[in-house]
């Protein structure tokens, strides 16, 4: 192989691995791939084969393949998209929970493409679901209310006492 194709394969993978890369984050800022599959199967399973085939060109394949299979991975991610919108399929990738008395807002999810520091122009924590177990886990606070949700599965908080003074 000549230098100036190894050039061109470099410049196509760093292309495509960013523009595949921001497609999937405008993506999964808003859903998963269990939506997508809930909502269109084949669709789901065409996405993940072309990410297959764009992966295995990344190793292996031409420039050209490079462009082709990258070119066809931002196209599936769009199409994904677009067909979890036309669905209505709600945003899944993240939780939203809001203190009523406060205000206080914290958004809970897995994929970090859903991390935002503000939601509609309002302040949010981003956390994981394994931050809030680490976190309620290791506060002996929450240790009376684990055992209510225990026996009452239910349960919900609805107020929070903070200090003496709210009684």
């Amino acid at each position: 192989m000549k230098l100036h194709e190894l050039r061109r394969e470099e410049i196509a993978m760093r292309r495509w691995r960013a523009e595949v890369s921001e497609a999937a984050r405008t993506f999964e800022s808003r859903w998963t791939w269990a939506a997508l599959r809930r909502v269109d199967r084949q669709l789901h399973h065409r996405l993940k084969e072309q990410l297959r085939l764009l992966e295995q060109a990344l190793n292996i394949g031409s420039a050209a393949e490079i462009e082709r299979q990258g070119a066809a991975a931002v196209r599936g991610y769009a199409e994904a998209a677009q067909a979890l919108q036309d669905a209505g399929e709600a945003d899944d990738a993240f939780v939203i929970g809001e203190d009523p008395r406060t205000g206080f807002r914290v958004i809970i999810g897995q994929q970090r493409a859903a991390a935002r520091r503000e939601l509609n122009g309002k302040a949010v924590i981003w956390i994981t679901p394994d931050e809030v177990a680490a976190v309620l886990a290791n506060l002996e606070a929450f240790k009376p209310i684990a055992a209510v949700k225990t026996f009452f599965p239910g349960a919900e908080i609805l107020y929070v006492r903070r200090t003496e003074e709210d009684l």
